[in-house]
Formats: C-alpha cells, structure tokens, sequence
C-alpha cells in the first residue's frame, strides 16, 4: 500500500512542481549566463554568452527544470519521512544539481571547438540524469540509515 502511496503522490507531485518552474525557466537560463559568463571571465547578455567569438544561448532545456522536478517529485512524494529531511535533502540536491549543471555547460562550451559538436554536447547533456539518480540513491540510503525504509 506504501508504494502505491508514493507512486500516486510522485505522480501528482512532479507535474505539479515541473509546471511551477516552468515559468522560470528563462531567468534561470539567464542566471546560468550570468554565472557561467563570470566563471570563463566572458560576455554574456541576457541568456547568451559570448565564447571563443561565437554566441550560445541557453534555452529552457539547459536550465535541468525536468531534472530537478523528477528530483524533488521523487524526494517529496516520500511517505512517512518529516518535512524537515524533505526540505534539507531537496536543497542539497538542487544545489548538487545546479552545480553539475554550470559544469557541464562550462564542458560544452570549453569543448565547442570540436568538429561534431552536437555529440559533444549531446554525450556531456547526458550528465544531469545520472547525478538525479544518484541523489535519488542517496535518499534512499539515507533513509534506509535512520529507520524510515526497510
């Protein structure tokens, strides 16, 4: 009964979080600019930053928006586990999710010189989804630490 709990909740919880980040999405993309423009000492503006003489945009895609509402649906769907882990473990993994984000677009764009770009970005894209579930297996773990999951 437990499980079926956590899916229906995940199942409710997830769209609903996507959709409220949605909306955001290009002010993150212009966060991430402003950052990522800092970091490689580079122009930016707005959502595009300027390297290498070239311009790359940050669209909605890049802001990991899916990434981070599958994380939180998932953290937050958890029955039986107190709203303070819940917020604590959320924070932390936003944060671990962002942070691999700003690398993985630093990555792209250090790598953008290479003839096949899209496989370069498409093969580096492919980093957000193992670091979500890699917090995901920490929850679980955590929780199986303090008793909360069997």
């Amino acid at each position: 009964m437990e499980n079926k709990k956590y899916l229906i909740n995940f199942l409710i919880l997830f769209p609903l979080i996507y959709f409220f980040i949605k909306p955001f999405e290009y002010e993150i993309s212009k966060i991430l600019a402003y950052i990522i423009g800092n970091l490689l000492k580079t122009q930016y503006f707005d959502n595009v930053i300027i390297y290498n003489g070239d311009a790359y945009t940050i669209i909605s895609a890049c802001t990991c928006s899916l990434e981070m509402s599958l994380f939180l649906g998932y953290v937050l769907a958890t029955p039986k586990v107190s709203i303070k882990y819940k917020f604590l473990y959320s924070i932390f993994g936003i944060f671990v999710i962002n942070i691999a984000n700003i690398l993985r677009i630093i990555l792209i764009l250090k790598n953008s010189y290479i003839s096949d770009y899209n496989f370069v970005h498409n093969i580096l894209s492919f980093i957000i989804f193992p670091v979500a579930l890699l917090l995901n297996f920490i929850w679980v773990k955590i929780l199986l630490k303090i008793g909360i999951v069997k």
